[in-house]
This record gives C-alpha cells, structure tokens and sequence, in this order.
C-alpha cells in the first residue's frame, strides 16, 4: 500500500498515477477483489492497511504537494476511503476511524482549491465562457465533504461550522448554473445539514452561508434575466424550489427557525415566487401530492406559464380522448364508409345539388362528377344483393365487361389480365 501511494508523485506521468489510484480504490472494494482472486483475510488486510493513520496521512501529502494529476487520482482515492467510513456509521469520528481525524486536519487546505483552484483552460460552450471551469478536482472535495456529513459526527460539523465550508459551497453553486452535478451535490448537503441533529450547524447555514436571502436574490435575478430576449431560467431553479420547500417542512417541526423563516422578504417570496410555483407543478402531477416538501419528476421544470391561474379542466378541454372501445368505429370501413357514400349518394340525386354544381367553375364540375360516379360504383358494389335480377347479358357484352377495369374495395382501379394478352 505504501508503494502505491508513492506512485502518486510528480515525477511519474497521470497513467502511472491512474492505475495507482485504481490499485488503491481497488482494495477497499470487495467486488473488485473477488476478481483479482484475493482471499476474505488479504482483504480484510489490506483494507486495513489503507484505512490507517500512516497511510491516509501520506496519502494527503503526495496529494495536495503534487501535481493536479496527483490532486485528481490521489481525490478518487480519498471519496473512497470517506465513503467507507460513512458505511460503518461511527459516532465519533476522531476515535473510532483515524482517516476522518487526518482528512480533518487536511481540511483547511482541501477548502483552499475550492476557493482558489489551480490554473485551468477557459471552457467556452453555449451557456457562455467558464473561466475557470469547476473541474473534476473540486467536485471530488465536494463529494468528500458529503460523504464527511454523512458521518453524522459533531466533530466534522464543529470543523466545518470553523471554516464556514457551507458559504462556499453556495458560492459554487450560484456561480455555476449550469453545472446539474454540482447542483445536486449541494442540495444533498444542504438536506443533510436542515435534517440534522446540530442546531448549530443549521444555524451557519442561515447566518453564516445566509441560504434565505440567497434564494431569494436567485429568484428577483432570474425574474430580470427573463425580461432579455430569447432568455431561459437559471440552471438551479428548480433545486431552490426543492429547497426552499425543505427549510419550510422543516421549520413546522424546529420551532427556532421561525426567527429566519419569518423575515418580510422570505414571506414576500413565498406568495410572490413559491406558491405559484408549488401549485403550476401540483397541476402538472395530476393528482399526485405536492405540498411545501417532496420532490418529483418534473421539479426542474418549473416554470410559469403566461397565465398562472388557467384551469386546469379548461387546458384539458382542448383534447379529445378516446376510449379503447372506439378503435372498432373508427377503423370500422364498411360500416362507416357505407354510411358516408350513401350520404354522398342521395346528396348527388338531389336537384338542388345539381344547381350548386352548375355554379362552380368547369374544372371543379368535371372532378364532382367524376368523384361522384366512383363513389356511386363504390355503393352499388356493395348491394349486390339488393339489385333486381336483370336479364343475362349476351356472352359478347360479358367478355367486353371483363376486359374493362374493375373498380375493388379500397378505391384504385385494378387491371384485368385479359389486358396484356397478346392478339
């Protein structure tokens, strides 16, 4: 284990410190291992041999003193190692699991590239040019200090509480509007610190990070990047709703949040931008329950339409629905198309129609009749019975008729094979 930390070093390549860092990961999956062969007891071994305060120290060293290939693989590794910490679900942090004391005491410097991240190319794509880009590196942090939260331990809330990581977080977030990966990052986060048990904790998210006012200001900037031409609503609108909907389910059952939830600018929001919100995206669900909590499907996209108070039943109306015993009369041809040309039939026997005909141009006259004629050969193939029985036609006038086109059932005219029969 030690030698494979030493690989991530500078002065070997990033596919040196890649298959490294997949060596390192590799221990502490059991999956992994059961392909390699490994034992359950060299597990077990080497995984305690990475999860200890030697390694995980020299892990941090080679880490953040190298290169930003050795930040990237050496990060991979570390998510990996929190991560594994958070599945035993230790109490103490400090005692019981001595990667989370060192990451801890790392802390500082892992926030310090969220501030100030190394030098990176400008990305440009359709939303604009990002200067600097967020990078994998600092959504890595981000993913360690999830994974730190998770832990549930008052000594990782009372380090970030110090270093007032949740403002930075949030600062990241707004920046980044397009970024849907960070975004659900952060709202995990922000989800685990209001459900928590650390009052104080919460308590640096309203002051220090100031979420309220942050979500409101998101809101009124939104509201005015809409009045551009050819505008769209902010990347993240939809996870502040999910959010702003959280602290208010929250605040029923922790009566102190009042004293932030009560401020004359949270209220103006809720009337003025969340509550036509919840409701447009209840009317969406059709039925299902959404109240101030809960997320769905359709929570990133929530946005207004031009008349916010339209029924429902009225938007509906405008659609007809069928039901599944209609698909007979619809594609019933011989009762329907019957019906249709006996119609047409009488209508074409009518005087009157004859002195509407008259008044319309030669062409369209011509093309009446014709239509008209088809359809009445149409009708009467289909009353053969009905027809008075006529006197036999003489065998001259029957093989003329059979050389003559035949009209069949789905309206084209079929040849007859008397037609290429050489003479």
């Amino acid at each position: 284990v030690s030698k494979l930390i030493d690989k991530l070093d500078p002065a070997f390549d990033s596919e040196v410190h890649a298959n490294a860092s997949a060596a390192l990961v590799g221990f502490m999956s059991q999956q992994q291992q059961l392909q390699w062969g490994v034992t359950t007891t060299t597990q077990l071994k080497l995984a305690a041999a990475l999860i200890s305060p030697e390694s995980v120290r020299q892990l941090l060293e080679r880490m953040l003193n190298g290169s930003p290939s050795t930040l990237d693989h050496g990060l991979t590794v570390l998510v990996v190692l929190v991560r594994g910490c958070a599945a035993q679900q230790r109490m103490s942090a400090a005692e019981a699991m001595p990667v989370v004391a060192e990451v801890l005491n790392q802390l500082h410097r892992l926030l310090d590239v969220l501030r100030n991240p190394p030098p990176m190319p400008a990305i440009v794509n359709t939303t604009g040019t990002l200067d600097p880009p967020l990078g994998s590196n600092r959504l890595k942090i981000l993913e360690v200090m999830q994974a730190l939260v998770g832990l549930k331990s008052s000594e990782v809330e009372e380090t970030m509480i110090s270093l007032k990581v949740m403002s930075t977080v949030l600062d990241l977030f707004f920046q980044y509007e397009w970024h849907n990966f960070l975004h659900n990052l952060v709202k995990s986060l922000v989800e685990m610190v209001v459900k928590g048990e650390n009052e104080a904790f919460k308590r640096s998210l309203f002051t220090d990070a100031d979420i309220l006012q942050r979500i409101v200001d998101a809101h009124h900037k939104n509201e005015e990047a809409m009045k551009l031409p050819k505008a769209c609503r902010k990347g993240y609108m939809g996870q502040l709703r999910l959010i702003a909907n959280m602290i208010i389910q929250e605040s029923a059952t922790d009566r102190w949040m009042e004293e932030y939830t009560s401020s004359a600018a949270w209220q103006a929001f809720l009337s003025s931008f969340l509550e036509p919100l919840n409701d447009m995206n209840e009317k969406r669900q059709l039925g299902q329950p959404t109240t101030h909590g809960g997320g769905s499907p359709s929570d990133d996209d929530d946005e207004l339409p031009a008349h916010p108070a339209e029924d429902l039943g009225e938007v509906a109306s405008q659609f007809e629905f069928r039901s599944p015993d209609q698909h007979e009369q619809l594609f019933d041809h011989d009762q329907g198309w019957a019906a249709d040309d006996e119609l047409i039939a009488q209508e074409l026997d009518d005087g009157d129609h004859e002195m509407e005909l008259d008044a319309e141009p030669a062409e369209d006259r011509d093309s009446l009749e014709l239509s008209a004629s088809v359809n009445a050969m149409h009708v009467d193939a289909g009353r053969e019975d009905d027809k008075p029985q006529e006197d036999p036609k003489p065998k001259e006038d029957v093989e003329e008729a059979a050389d003559a086109a035949e009209y069949n059932d789905i309206n084209f005219w079929k040849p007859r094979p008397t037609w290429f029969k050489k003479e």
